[in-house]
């Protein structure tokens, strides 16, 4: 008995070499406009689609399968509907073949006009995959160009597609349609929050060894309509990136962005900073950056927000152990030292390139969505609140502390001399307990610095902790009930203290 086959595909590669295996193979193709030209002209025997239907392609192509006859030929329960099908004479198909017009490329353009966008949206092709894939119990719904292989290997062996590959094919193609819709809303500005229903457009670029833990699996999902983030870094030299190294680069790229004015340099370690710098090269501030907290460095992952050039990949060689490097770009010879560590995974991003406009945080069985935490806060918006104002030199320092502590994982102390982390506590239960380890971290180098907490300080004691080591300045958002305490304090110790008004929680 004849088998039918619909195909109809934009990305026409390799489509013809799979329609003169199903001619071979006992299979009727019926196609559409340019999909059946392609295929007649490469020797494949083709019906129209209109020849079955005896309607033509109308509205300039827009209304080309969205006919009874298709649908019933995709639609039906060959049992069930035995009178409607001999009836209407509808062709049975047994497989179709579809992929749809290239939405995504075209979205991607910035200045990609509606119109062009409208006119690459597909309906009849998600039509078509729609009701193949609900009636994967009879069809089986190819979408994608690496299943041709499959077919044709359960063809040969089976003398069809066997059910559980049709189940398999129908699953991928509701993805591919619920993809291509996301991409569609998301491209027109669909406000999350003002919609009630979320779809996110991911598609996986490449695998990962495993996941947090080598005992656990691990994938990444790039964003479809972004060119930016570390998904779209290149890997100049080193291993595959891990699980962990994206989450660590990402704490870098998260950082830097709060850094655009100098060059800057971040350690990180577990996503969160062991230091932070900004100087007058790069290679001076990841000097910096790594004096903060050189021990809990190794193994850490460096994040440079300009050209590494020799001065730094120098430094960078010297650094023991390292992870991962990224930067916007590598001199020639800068990077012909680094490739040198043969283990050291290099990657070339834009870190400004970008920015997202909202966080998202995967929670069970729920999604939290945010607007981005921005820096928006200035010199003018600072409160002085205490008898002494910041000398100019604590202001420089106290500025560069408000933006390095909003990086760094809640609870969060840290210390700054210049503008450069000199000790971190980060990660804590307790403020007065991320206060200790900051000056811990920073030993002597307490002395003349300033310090910085995320969040209001509730009790005198973290501020204590850092005017007993040495702190000259403090500044946090203020809003406590015990304002007026720690206030008390810092003016005991000369302290001067600014209020923000604005906290940066981490989490």
């Amino acid at each position: 008995m004849m088998k039918n086959a619909l195909i109809t595909t934009f990305d026409k590669k390799d489509v013809d070499i799979l329609a003169q295996f199903l001619v071979d193979n006992g299979f009727r193709i019926f196609s559409t406009g340019g999909t059946a030209k392609f295929l007649e002209d490469r020797g494949v025997e083709v019906t129209l689609i209109k020849d079955i239907t005896e309607y033509p392609s109308i509205l300039s192509g827009r209304v080309k399968t969205l006919h009874p006859t298709i649908f019933g030929g995709i639609l039906a329960d060959r049992e069930r509907h035995k009178d409607e099908i001999k009836r209407y004479n509808l062709p049975l198909f047994d497989i179709v073949i579809v992929n749809l017009y290239p939405f995504e490329e075209v979205a991607k353009v910035a200045d990609a006009s509606p119109a062009e966008l409208i006119e690459n949206i597909d309906i009849g092709g998600v039509a078509l995959i729609r009701a193949a894939a609900k009636n994967f119990s009879r069809v089986a719904v190819v979408v994608d160009k690496n299943d041709y292989e499959t077919v044709k290997e359960s063809i040969e062996e089976f003398g069809e597609v066997p059910y559980e590959s049709r189940k398999r094919l129908a699953i991928k193609a509701f993805a591919y349609t619920s993809y291509y819709d996301s991409l569609i809303s998301h491209r027109f500005g669909l406000d999350l929050f003002e919609e009630e229903y979320l779809t996110l457009p991911f598609k996986k670029p490449f695998p990962l060894r495993y996941g947090e833990n080598p005992h656990q699996s691990g994938l990444l999902f790039k964003s479809a309509l972004s060119d930016s983030g570390i998904p779209q870094g290149e890997i100049l030299s080193g291993k595959p990136l891990s699980f962990n190294n994206i989450r660590d680069l990402d704490g870098a790229l998260i950082t830097l962005r709060d850094f655009p004015d100098a060059p800057c340099a971040v350690v990180l370690k577990h996503s969160t900073p062991c230091g932070i710098a900004t100087a007058e090269t790069i290679g001076k501030a990841y000097e910096l950056a790594l004096a903060s907290d050189p021990l809990s460095a190794f193994g850490g992952i460096v994040g440079l927000n300009r050209r590494v050039d020799m001065e730094c990949a120098e430094l960078l060689h010297k650094t023991h152990f390292l992870e991962c490097i990224v930067a916007p770009d590598y001199t020639d010879e800068a990077l012909e030292l680094m490739k040198k560590k043969k283990n050291r995974r290099i990657i070339k991003l834009d870190v400004y390139k970008n920015i997202p406009e909202f966080d998202c945080k995967m929670v069970s069985d729920g999604l939290l969505v945010q607007s981005r935490d921005r820096l928006e806060e200035k010199r003018e918006d600072f409160r002085i609140v205490t008898d002494r104002a910041p000398t100019e030199d604590e202001w420089e320092s106290l500025l560069f502390a408000w933006r390095a502590v909003k990086s760094v994982k809640s609870n969060s102390v840290l210390l700054v001399k210049g503008t450069a982390t000199v000790g971190i506590g980060g990660g804590q239960t307790s403020r007065v307990d991320a206060a200790k380890i900051a000056v811990d971290k920073a030993g002597d180098r307490a002395k003349g610095s300033v310090a910085a907490s995320d969040a209001f300080i509730p009790f005198p004691d973290a501020l204590e902790v850092c005017a007993e080591a040495g702190a000259t300045a403090v500044i946090q958002p203020g809003g406590s009930k015990g304002d007026p305490q720690a206030i008390e304090a810092a003016n005991r110790y000369n302290i001067a203290m600014l209020f923000t008004g604005r906290r940066h929680f981490r989490h």
